[in-house]
């Protein structure tokens, strides 16, 4: 009895050993991804191509077109065609709006005859959306042209949203592009434009877009870069204060008006930036290409993505805009337009 007692207890402590050394080498599944990003953007010149689009990205680096790769809201008011869509989140997540140039190049306008107003629509989830309104902006600057880019952030100072735009007027008998600031809470209506960047003497400004740095990761809340010729990089701690310049995207061979609608995004997972730039190539060939950054305050850091290290998808993307997603948004976002994403080698133990 004894001795088959001795016998099963060497069995179970070789059963033991087993399970234990299984528990000690199985790969633990890996965390649940972060969620990705939603970039809202339009094409082209075509009649088509000034309509906007949206695409999904798991990396921030990776884009897969959704809805097919065609258009999920077109403009049926104004000028009928739409550019350079800012994305806008309200600060408790409960609205969004998307605000876009009124401009439809070769079907009815062109660019020194474009229109003073830009184009929202609103929604509650980010994928049902209102009919769009016309907002007045250039209209309410003496002089004012056309109104084009337009950006928008959430302001603490203010308790609104400062919405910021390219027009051209002449001021002091120069007569150029410079961007103007107003304030609005629902973008029906908007304060009195003033004059927000304003480059010295003829030099204009189109493009300007501005992201709100995490509190501590540095010497500034406020960055922005312009499409001014130079390509300024600034720095500020109020949006509507002192800027600072830190230098020029010259230090990765943009020089001149090569870049247009550049946009930043911070990524979810890590102290690392892109800024998205709508590129001029040396080919004469527009493309969308990220520049990153582990310190967006200093320019010299800045690297322009080798194009085997970025994917933009099917279809041509033009100055857009670019959202950090939520969990909840991006079940949302993708359910409601589902992803068609390049075939890819999956890991069988470590599948996230």
């Amino acid at each position: 009895m004894s001795a088959l007692r001795a016998r099963l207890s060497v069995i179970l402590l070789a059963v033991c050993l087993l399970l234990a050394g299984q528990a000690l080498t199985a790969p633990q599944r890996a965390a649940a991804a972060d969620p990705g990003y939603l970039m809202v953007h339009f094409t082209g010149d075509s009649a088509t191509g000034q309509m906007l689009y949206v695409a999904h990205s798991a990396d921030g680096l990776h884009w897969n077109d959704l809805n097919g790769g065609a258009p999920v809201l077109n403009s049926t008011i104004g000028t009928k065609g739409v550019r350079d869509p800012a994305l806008v989140r309200s600060p408790d997540g409960s609205k969004y709006w998307i605000i876009a140039t009124d401009l439809c190049i070769r079907c009815g306008s062109t660019y020194t005859n474009g229109s003073p107003n830009f184009v929202v629509w609103e929604s509650t989830d980010l994928v049902t959306w209102s009919n769009p309104w016309l907002l007045g902006a250039a209209g309410l600057i003496p002089g004012g042209k056309n109104a084009w880019a337009p950006e928008a952030i959430w302001n603490p100072e203010t308790n609104d949203y400062v919405l910021y735009w390219a027009t051209n007027a002449t001021v002091n008998g120069i007569f150029k592009y410079r961007i103007y600031s107003a304030r609005t809470t629902d973008f029906h209506s908007i304060t009195t434009p003033q004059i927000w960047i304003d480059p010295p003497g003829s030099t204009p400004v189109v493009d300007t877009q501005m992201t709100q740095v995490p509190a501590g990761a540095g010497p500034y809340r406020y960055l922005r870069v312009s499409g001014d010729g130079q390509n300024n990089v600034e720095g500020s701690n109020s949006i509507l204060g002192t800027w600072t310049n830190l230098g020029n995207l010259s230090s990765i061979g943009l020089t001149g008006n090569v870049v247009e609608g550049p946009v930043w995004m911070k990524f979810q997972d890590r102290d690392e930036w892109a800024l998205y730039i709508d590129y001029n190539n040396p080919q004469g060939v527009r493309e969308y290409r990220p520049i990153l950054t582990t310190n967006p305050f200093d320019v010299s850091t800045y690297r322009l993505q080798p194009s085997t290290d970025y994917d933009m998808g099917g279809t041509a993307k033009r100055h857009g805009a670019i959202l950090n997603l939520t969990a909840a948004e991006e079940s949302r976002v993708l359910a409601r337009w589902p992803s068609t994403p390049v075939q890819r080698l999956q890991s069988f133990n470590f599948q996230d």
